[in-house]
Protein backbone atom coordinates (compact mmCIF):
# COMPACT_ATOMS: atom_id res chain seq x y z
CA UNK A 1 0.00 0.00 0.00
CA UNK A 2 1.38 3.41 -0.99
CA UNK A 3 2.21 6.06 1.61
CA UNK A 4 -0.54 8.40 0.46
CA UNK A 5 -3.20 5.70 0.83
CA UNK A 6 -1.99 4.89 4.34
CA UNK A 7 -2.23 8.55 5.29
CA UNK A 8 -5.77 8.86 3.90
CA UNK A 9 -6.97 5.69 5.64
CA UNK A 10 -5.35 6.85 8.89
CA UNK A 11 -7.08 10.23 8.74
CA UNK A 12 -10.45 8.67 8.05
CA UNK A 13 -10.05 6.20 10.95
CA UNK A 14 -8.98 9.07 13.22
CA UNK A 15 -12.06 10.99 12.18
CA UNK A 16 -14.28 8.02 13.04
CA UNK A 17 -12.71 7.38 16.45
CA UNK A 18 -12.79 11.02 17.55
CA UNK A 19 -16.36 11.41 16.29
CA UNK A 20 -17.41 8.47 18.45
CA UNK A 21 -15.64 10.12 21.37
CA UNK A 22 -17.55 13.36 20.74
CA UNK A 23 -20.84 11.47 20.63
CA UNK A 24 -20.05 9.76 23.95
CA UNK A 25 -19.33 13.15 25.49
CA UNK A 26 -22.84 14.34 24.46
CA UNK A 27 -21.47 17.22 22.40
CA UNK A 28 -23.87 18.86 19.94
CA UNK A 29 -24.15 17.23 16.52
CA UNK A 30 -22.94 20.52 15.01
CA UNK A 31 -19.48 20.06 16.54
CA UNK A 32 -19.20 16.51 15.26
CA UNK A 33 -20.22 17.49 11.72
CA UNK A 34 -17.80 20.44 11.63
CA UNK A 35 -14.96 18.24 12.88
CA UNK A 36 -15.68 15.54 10.31
CA UNK A 37 -15.83 18.19 7.56
CA UNK A 38 -12.43 19.56 8.61
CA UNK A 39 -10.86 16.09 8.67
CA UNK A 40 -12.28 15.31 5.24
CA UNK A 41 -11.02 18.64 3.91
CA UNK A 42 -7.50 17.96 5.23
CA UNK A 43 -7.70 14.45 3.78
CA UNK A 44 -8.58 15.88 0.37
CA UNK A 45 -5.72 18.36 0.60
CA UNK A 46 -3.26 15.62 1.52
CA UNK A 47 -4.17 13.88 -1.71
CA UNK A 48 -4.60 17.00 -3.86
CA UNK A 49 -2.63 19.89 -2.29
CA UNK A 50 -2.94 21.91 -5.50
CA UNK A 51 -6.66 22.31 -4.75
CA UNK A 52 -5.72 24.29 -1.65
CA UNK A 53 -3.43 26.59 -3.64
CA UNK A 54 -6.18 27.18 -6.21
CA UNK A 55 -8.67 27.99 -3.43
CA UNK A 56 -6.23 30.45 -1.84
CA UNK A 57 -5.80 32.15 -5.23
CA UNK A 58 -9.57 32.33 -5.66
CA UNK A 59 -10.32 33.61 -2.16
CA UNK A 60 -7.33 35.89 -1.53
CA UNK A 61 -9.18 39.25 -2.01
CA UNK A 62 -12.09 38.25 0.22
CA UNK A 63 -10.55 38.73 3.66
CA UNK A 64 -13.86 40.10 4.93
CA UNK A 65 -15.57 36.82 4.04
CA UNK A 66 -15.20 35.06 7.39
CA UNK A 67 -16.19 31.98 9.31
CA UNK A 68 -17.75 33.35 12.48
CA UNK A 69 -18.62 31.37 15.59
CA UNK A 70 -19.00 33.22 18.88
CA UNK A 71 -15.87 35.29 19.44
CA UNK A 72 -14.01 33.37 16.72
CA UNK A 73 -13.78 34.92 13.27
CA UNK A 74 -11.42 33.55 10.62
CA UNK A 75 -11.30 34.58 6.94
CA UNK A 76 -12.06 31.56 4.80
CA UNK A 77 -8.81 32.05 2.90
CA UNK A 78 -6.88 31.75 6.19
CA UNK A 79 -8.84 28.65 7.13
CA UNK A 80 -8.05 27.01 3.79
CA UNK A 81 -4.38 27.95 4.17
CA UNK A 82 -4.22 26.47 7.68
CA UNK A 83 -5.77 23.17 6.55
CA UNK A 84 -3.40 23.09 3.58
CA UNK A 85 -0.42 23.69 5.88
CA UNK A 86 -1.51 20.78 8.09
CA UNK A 87 -1.91 18.60 4.99
CA UNK A 88 1.54 19.60 3.75
CA UNK A 89 3.13 18.75 7.09
CA UNK A 90 1.39 15.37 7.07
CA UNK A 91 2.73 14.70 3.58
CA UNK A 92 6.22 15.75 4.63
CA UNK A 93 6.09 13.52 7.72
CA UNK A 94 4.55 10.31 6.45
CA UNK A 95 4.82 10.01 2.68
CA UNK A 96 7.36 7.41 1.54
CA UNK A 97 8.64 9.46 -1.44
CA UNK A 98 8.85 12.76 0.37
CA UNK A 99 11.40 15.51 0.18
CA UNK A 100 12.91 16.03 3.65
CA UNK A 101 12.28 19.36 5.32
CA UNK A 102 15.25 21.64 4.78
CA UNK A 103 15.97 25.34 5.27
CA UNK A 104 15.67 25.81 1.49
CA UNK A 105 11.93 25.21 1.87
CA UNK A 106 11.68 28.43 3.91
CA UNK A 107 12.83 31.30 1.68
CA UNK A 108 14.03 34.40 3.47
CA UNK A 109 13.99 32.52 6.79
CA UNK A 110 17.01 34.39 8.17
CA UNK A 111 15.42 37.81 7.70
CA UNK A 112 12.02 36.56 8.85
CA UNK A 113 13.62 35.12 11.98
CA UNK A 114 15.28 38.46 12.70
CA UNK A 115 11.92 40.21 12.42
CA UNK A 116 10.22 37.66 14.70
CA UNK A 117 13.00 38.10 17.28
CA UNK A 118 12.53 41.88 17.11
CA UNK A 119 8.79 41.37 17.67
CA UNK A 120 9.51 39.14 20.69
CA UNK A 121 11.79 41.81 22.13
CA UNK A 122 9.04 44.40 21.69
CA UNK A 123 6.90 42.37 24.11
CA UNK A 124 9.26 43.48 26.91
CA UNK A 125 7.60 46.90 26.73
CA UNK A 126 4.00 45.66 26.75
CA UNK A 127 1.83 46.16 29.81
CA UNK A 128 0.59 43.00 31.49
CA UNK A 129 -3.04 43.43 30.43
CA UNK A 130 -2.08 43.48 26.73
CA UNK A 131 0.65 40.82 26.81
CA UNK A 132 -1.50 37.82 25.76
CA UNK A 133 -3.07 39.81 22.92
CA UNK A 134 0.33 40.92 21.61
CA UNK A 135 1.77 37.40 21.84
CA UNK A 136 -1.22 36.09 19.87
CA UNK A 137 -0.69 38.86 17.33
CA UNK A 138 2.89 37.68 16.83
CA UNK A 139 1.66 34.16 16.09
CA UNK A 140 -1.18 35.34 13.90
CA UNK A 141 -0.95 37.25 11.67
CA UNK A 142 2.85 37.71 11.63
CA UNK A 143 4.29 34.17 11.73
CA UNK A 144 1.08 32.96 10.07
CA UNK A 145 1.48 35.12 6.93
CA UNK A 146 5.00 33.84 6.33
CA UNK A 147 4.17 30.15 6.69
CA UNK A 148 0.84 30.23 4.87
CA UNK A 149 1.38 32.67 2.01
CA UNK A 150 5.13 32.54 1.36
CA UNK A 151 6.25 29.03 2.36
CA UNK A 152 3.19 27.11 1.10
CA UNK A 153 3.05 28.56 -2.45
CA UNK A 154 6.84 28.32 -2.72
CA UNK A 155 6.73 24.57 -2.03
CA UNK A 156 3.39 23.50 -3.49
CA UNK A 157 3.37 25.37 -6.82
CA UNK A 158 5.90 22.86 -8.11
CA UNK A 159 5.02 22.57 -11.81
CA UNK A 160 4.57 25.10 -14.61
CA UNK A 161 1.08 23.68 -15.18
CA UNK A 162 0.04 24.53 -11.62
CA UNK A 163 1.53 28.00 -11.98
CA UNK A 164 -0.43 28.63 -15.17
CA UNK A 165 -3.62 27.36 -13.52
CA UNK A 166 -3.08 29.83 -10.65
CA UNK A 167 -2.50 32.67 -13.12
CA UNK A 168 -5.68 31.82 -15.02
CA UNK A 169 -7.71 31.69 -11.80
CA UNK A 170 -6.34 35.11 -10.85
CA UNK A 171 -7.15 36.48 -14.31
CA UNK A 172 -10.78 35.30 -14.22
CA UNK A 173 -11.07 36.67 -10.69
CA UNK A 174 -9.62 40.03 -11.76
CA UNK A 175 -11.96 40.42 -14.73
CA UNK A 176 -14.94 39.48 -12.54
CA UNK A 177 -13.97 42.08 -9.94
CA UNK A 178 -13.50 44.64 -12.72
CA UNK A 179 -17.06 44.05 -13.91
CA UNK A 180 -18.33 44.47 -10.34
CA UNK A 181 -16.51 47.82 -10.45
CA UNK A 182 -18.42 48.73 -13.62
CA UNK A 183 -21.63 47.74 -11.82
CA UNK A 184 -20.79 50.05 -8.89
CA UNK A 185 -20.38 52.93 -11.37
CA UNK A 186 -23.73 52.25 -13.01
CA UNK A 187 -25.55 51.65 -9.73
CA UNK A 188 -23.63 53.54 -7.01
CA UNK A 189 -23.93 51.88 -3.58
CA UNK A 190 -23.63 55.29 -1.87
CA UNK A 191 -24.92 58.76 -2.68
CA UNK A 192 -22.30 61.23 -3.88
CA UNK A 193 -19.47 61.40 -6.39
CA UNK A 194 -19.27 58.34 -8.60
CA UNK A 195 -16.24 56.15 -8.06
CA UNK A 196 -15.59 52.42 -8.20
CA UNK A 197 -16.40 50.76 -4.88
CA UNK A 198 -16.70 47.15 -3.68
CA UNK A 199 -20.27 45.90 -3.95
CA UNK A 200 -22.31 43.81 -1.55
CA UNK A 201 -23.60 40.31 -2.27
CA UNK A 202 -26.77 39.53 -0.33
CA UNK A 203 -25.88 42.24 2.15
CA UNK A 204 -22.30 41.01 2.65
CA UNK A 205 -19.20 42.93 1.50
CA UNK A 206 -16.63 40.17 0.88
CA UNK A 207 -14.00 42.75 -0.17
CA UNK A 208 -14.89 45.24 2.53
CA UNK A 209 -16.42 48.64 1.78
CA UNK A 210 -13.39 50.86 1.20
CA UNK A 211 -12.31 51.67 -2.37
CA UNK A 212 -8.66 51.04 -1.47
CA UNK A 213 -9.47 47.39 -0.73
CA UNK A 214 -10.45 46.92 -4.38
CA UNK A 215 -7.56 48.93 -5.77
CA UNK A 216 -4.87 46.96 -3.92
CA UNK A 217 -6.19 43.74 -5.44
CA UNK A 218 -5.79 45.08 -8.99
CA UNK A 219 -2.20 46.14 -8.26
CA UNK A 220 -1.45 42.41 -7.94
CA UNK A 221 -3.79 41.12 -10.66
CA UNK A 222 -2.83 43.46 -13.53
CA UNK A 223 0.75 42.05 -13.78
CA UNK A 224 -0.69 38.51 -13.65
CA UNK A 225 -2.83 39.31 -16.71
CA UNK A 226 0.25 40.75 -18.44
CA UNK A 227 2.21 37.55 -17.78
CA UNK A 228 -0.51 35.53 -19.50
CA UNK A 229 -0.53 38.03 -22.37
CA UNK A 230 3.25 37.89 -22.81
CA UNK A 231 3.37 34.10 -22.68
CA UNK A 232 0.36 33.35 -24.90
CA UNK A 233 0.95 32.43 -28.56
CA UNK A 234 -2.65 32.37 -29.70
CA UNK A 235 -3.69 35.83 -31.00
CA UNK A 236 -7.27 35.51 -29.77
CA UNK A 237 -6.24 34.73 -26.18
CA UNK A 238 -3.50 37.36 -26.28
CA UNK A 239 -6.18 39.95 -27.04
CA UNK A 240 -8.37 38.59 -24.25
CA UNK A 241 -5.57 38.82 -21.69
CA UNK A 242 -4.51 42.29 -22.83
CA UNK A 243 -8.11 43.52 -22.77
CA UNK A 244 -8.49 42.14 -19.25
CA UNK A 245 -5.34 43.92 -18.10
CA UNK A 246 -6.51 47.22 -19.61
CA UNK A 247 -9.96 46.81 -18.06
CA UNK A 248 -8.48 46.15 -14.62
CA UNK A 249 -6.13 49.13 -14.96
CA UNK A 250 -9.02 51.40 -15.95
CA UNK A 251 -11.19 50.25 -13.05
CA UNK A 252 -8.24 50.68 -10.69
CA UNK A 253 -7.92 54.31 -11.80
CA UNK A 254 -11.66 54.83 -11.35
CA UNK A 255 -11.50 53.77 -7.71
CA UNK A 256 -9.81 57.19 -7.26
CA UNK A 257 -7.46 55.50 -4.83
CA UNK A 258 -4.38 57.68 -4.45
CA UNK A 259 -2.36 54.69 -3.25
CA UNK A 260 -3.56 52.71 -6.26
CA UNK A 261 -2.60 55.47 -8.68
CA UNK A 262 0.89 55.77 -7.18
CA UNK A 263 1.50 52.00 -7.16
CA UNK A 264 0.24 51.60 -10.72
CA UNK A 265 2.36 54.54 -11.86
CA UNK A 266 5.48 53.01 -10.28
CA UNK A 267 4.74 49.65 -11.93
CA UNK A 268 4.32 51.31 -15.33
CA UNK A 269 7.54 53.32 -14.91
CA UNK A 270 9.51 50.18 -13.96
CA UNK A 271 8.04 48.24 -16.89
CA UNK A 272 9.00 50.96 -19.35
CA UNK A 273 12.48 51.31 -17.87
CA UNK A 274 13.32 47.61 -17.76
CA UNK A 275 11.71 46.39 -20.98
CA UNK A 276 10.78 49.22 -23.30
CA UNK A 277 13.50 51.79 -22.64
CA UNK A 278 14.98 51.65 -26.14
CA UNK A 279 11.58 51.72 -27.85
CA UNK A 280 10.51 54.71 -25.76
CA UNK A 281 13.53 56.72 -26.88
CA UNK A 282 12.29 56.39 -30.45
CA UNK A 283 8.66 57.07 -29.58
CA UNK A 284 9.20 60.09 -27.31
CA UNK A 285 9.55 62.80 -29.91
CA UNK A 286 8.86 66.45 -28.90
CA UNK A 287 5.30 66.08 -30.21
CA UNK A 288 4.78 62.96 -28.09
CA UNK A 289 6.04 64.79 -25.00
CA UNK A 290 3.54 67.60 -25.59
CA UNK A 291 0.79 65.00 -25.94
CA UNK A 292 1.90 63.34 -22.70
CA UNK A 293 1.73 66.70 -20.94
CA UNK A 294 -1.79 67.25 -22.27
CA UNK A 295 -2.80 63.91 -20.72
CA UNK A 296 -0.95 64.38 -17.42
CA UNK A 297 -2.10 67.90 -16.59
CA UNK A 298 -5.81 66.93 -16.25
CA UNK A 299 -4.79 63.84 -14.26
CA UNK A 300 -2.73 65.94 -11.84
CA UNK A 301 -5.57 68.46 -11.56
CA UNK A 302 -8.02 65.61 -10.80
CA UNK A 303 -5.67 64.29 -8.12
CA UNK A 304 -5.48 67.77 -6.59
CA UNK A 305 -9.28 68.18 -6.58
CA UNK A 306 -9.59 64.73 -5.08
CA UNK A 307 -7.32 65.69 -2.19
CA UNK A 308 -9.53 68.75 -1.59
CA UNK A 309 -12.76 66.72 -1.50
CA UNK A 310 -14.43 66.51 1.90
CA UNK A 311 -14.26 62.76 2.34
CA UNK A 312 -10.66 62.63 1.10
CA UNK A 313 -9.63 65.52 3.35
CA UNK A 314 -11.14 63.68 6.30
CA UNK A 315 -9.23 60.51 5.40
CA UNK A 316 -6.00 62.50 5.10
CA UNK A 317 -6.50 64.11 8.51
CA UNK A 318 -7.24 60.67 9.95
CA UNK A 319 -3.95 59.31 8.59
CA UNK A 320 -2.02 62.31 9.91
CA UNK A 321 -3.45 61.72 13.39
CA UNK A 322 -2.54 58.04 13.23
CA UNK A 323 1.00 58.97 12.15
CA UNK A 324 1.20 61.39 15.06
CA UNK A 325 0.29 58.59 17.48
CA UNK A 326 2.83 56.30 15.79
CA UNK A 327 5.65 58.77 16.41
CA UNK A 328 4.47 59.30 19.98
CA UNK A 329 4.77 55.55 20.65
CA UNK A 330 8.10 55.43 18.81
CA UNK A 331 9.54 58.21 20.96
CA UNK A 332 8.45 56.33 24.07
CA UNK A 333 10.30 53.13 23.08
CA UNK A 334 12.52 53.98 20.08
CA UNK A 335 14.62 50.80 20.05
CA UNK A 336 12.09 47.93 20.24
CA UNK A 337 8.75 49.73 20.14
CA UNK A 338 5.68 49.62 22.38
CA UNK A 339 4.78 46.02 21.50
CA UNK A 340 3.76 44.20 18.37
CA UNK A 341 0.02 44.57 17.67
CA UNK A 342 -0.47 47.21 20.38
CA UNK A 343 -1.39 50.11 18.09
CA UNK A 344 -5.11 49.37 17.71
CA UNK A 345 -5.39 48.55 21.42
CA UNK A 346 -4.00 51.97 22.31
CA UNK A 347 -6.13 53.78 19.72
CA UNK A 348 -9.26 52.12 21.13
CA UNK A 349 -8.50 53.91 24.44
CA UNK A 350 -8.23 57.36 22.81
CA UNK A 351 -11.70 58.77 23.46
CA UNK A 352 -11.51 61.79 21.15
CA UNK A 353 -10.49 59.52 18.26
CA UNK A 354 -13.31 57.03 18.87
CA UNK A 355 -15.84 59.88 19.13
CA UNK A 356 -14.66 61.39 15.86
CA UNK A 357 -14.02 58.24 13.78
CA UNK A 358 -16.13 55.56 15.45
CA UNK A 359 -13.58 52.74 15.76
CA UNK A 360 -9.85 52.24 16.16
CA UNK A 361 -7.95 51.95 12.88
CA UNK A 362 -4.47 50.58 12.29
CA UNK A 363 -1.60 52.82 11.31
CA UNK A 364 -1.50 53.44 7.56
CA UNK A 365 1.81 52.25 6.17
CA UNK A 366 4.06 49.45 7.41
CA UNK A 367 6.80 51.97 8.24
CA UNK A 368 4.67 53.85 10.79
CA UNK A 369 3.12 50.62 12.05
CA UNK A 370 6.51 49.07 12.80
CA UNK A 371 8.07 52.22 14.21
CA UNK A 372 5.28 52.36 16.78
CA UNK A 373 5.13 48.66 17.63
CA UNK A 374 8.63 47.26 17.05
CA UNK A 375 10.79 50.37 17.06
CA UNK A 376 13.84 51.05 14.93
CA UNK A 377 15.10 47.45 15.19
CA UNK A 378 11.83 45.84 14.11
CA UNK A 379 11.30 48.37 11.31
CA UNK A 380 14.80 47.74 9.97
CA UNK A 381 14.29 43.94 10.11
CA UNK A 382 10.95 44.16 8.29
CA UNK A 383 12.45 46.40 5.62
CA UNK A 384 15.39 43.98 5.23
CA UNK A 385 12.88 41.15 4.69
CA UNK A 386 11.02 43.10 2.00
CA UNK A 387 14.24 44.28 0.37
CA UNK A 388 15.58 40.70 0.28
CA UNK A 389 12.56 39.40 -1.62
CA UNK A 390 12.52 42.34 -4.03
CA UNK A 391 16.27 42.08 -4.60
CA UNK A 392 16.37 38.36 -5.46
CA UNK A 393 13.44 38.71 -7.86
CA UNK A 394 15.06 41.72 -9.54
CA UNK A 395 18.44 39.97 -9.69
CA UNK A 396 16.78 36.90 -11.19
CA UNK A 397 15.19 39.03 -13.89
CA UNK A 398 18.43 40.86 -14.57
CA UNK A 399 20.37 37.61 -14.99
CA UNK A 400 17.71 36.11 -17.27
CA UNK A 401 16.55 39.20 -19.15
CA UNK A 402 17.15 37.54 -22.52
CA UNK A 403 15.48 34.24 -21.61
CA UNK A 404 12.02 33.41 -22.92
CA UNK A 405 10.61 33.21 -19.38
CA UNK A 406 11.97 36.65 -18.39
CA UNK A 407 8.46 38.05 -18.90
CA UNK A 408 7.14 35.82 -16.11
CA UNK A 409 9.78 37.01 -13.66
CA UNK A 410 9.20 40.62 -14.73
CA UNK A 411 5.46 40.31 -14.14
CA UNK A 412 5.96 38.99 -10.62
CA UNK A 413 8.57 41.66 -9.94
CA UNK A 414 6.02 44.33 -10.90
CA UNK A 415 3.39 42.68 -8.68
CA UNK A 416 5.67 42.45 -5.64
CA UNK A 417 6.93 46.03 -6.07
CA UNK A 418 3.33 47.22 -6.53
CA UNK A 419 1.89 45.60 -3.41
CA UNK A 420 4.68 46.92 -1.19
CA UNK A 421 4.39 50.43 -2.65
CA UNK A 422 0.67 50.23 -1.88
CA UNK A 423 1.37 49.13 1.70
CA UNK A 424 3.46 52.22 2.28
CA UNK A 425 -0.01 53.81 2.62
CA UNK A 426 -2.24 50.80 3.38
CA UNK A 427 -3.06 48.47 6.28
CA UNK A 428 -2.84 45.02 4.66
CA UNK A 429 0.81 44.43 5.47
CA UNK A 430 0.38 41.04 7.22
CA UNK A 431 -2.27 39.30 5.13
CA UNK A 432 -2.62 37.23 1.99
CA UNK A 433 -3.14 40.18 -0.38
CA UNK A 434 0.43 41.35 0.21
CA UNK A 435 2.31 38.07 0.64
CA UNK A 436 0.73 35.68 -1.88
CA UNK A 437 2.49 37.56 -4.74
CA UNK A 438 5.81 37.00 -2.95
CA UNK A 439 5.19 33.26 -2.48
CA UNK A 440 4.19 32.81 -6.13
CA UNK A 441 7.15 34.89 -7.35
CA UNK A 442 9.61 32.74 -5.41
CA UNK A 443 7.91 29.56 -6.67
CA UNK A 444 8.38 30.89 -10.21
CA UNK A 445 12.11 31.37 -9.67
CA UNK A 446 12.36 27.82 -8.39
CA UNK A 447 10.38 26.39 -11.29
CA UNK A 448 12.62 28.05 -13.83
CA UNK A 449 15.67 26.95 -11.81
CA UNK A 450 16.94 30.48 -11.45
CA UNK A 451 20.44 30.12 -10.09
CA UNK A 452 20.37 33.19 -7.86
CA UNK A 453 17.74 31.74 -5.51
CA UNK A 454 19.81 28.76 -4.39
Amino acid sequence: MSGIKKILIGLLLLSGFISMGFSQADLPLYYILVFIALILAVTLLVRYPQVGIYLIALLFPFTYLEFVYGDLNVPYVDLVALMLFIAWMIRQSFMEKREPLTLKMFPGLFFMALYVIACFLSLLNVEHEYFSFCLKYLLRPIIFFYLMFVVLPFNLVDTLKKLKNVLQILFVLGVTLAFTGVWSLLFPPVVGARRVLPISILGVYPLGQNHNLLSEVFIFLIPMALILFWQEKNIFWKNIYLSGAILMAGINLLTLSRSGWIALGVQLAILVWLKYRQQMKKILSPAALYLLAIVLIPAIFLMYKLTQAGITESATLNRLKLIEVSFMLFRKYPLFGSGVGIFTQIMSQVKWYIIEYGSALDSHGFIFKNLAETGFVGTACFCFLIFYFIYIIYKAYQQNAKAEYSWVILGFFLAVIGVFIFQLFGTSYYIVKTWLPVGLALATLKLYKVRYLS
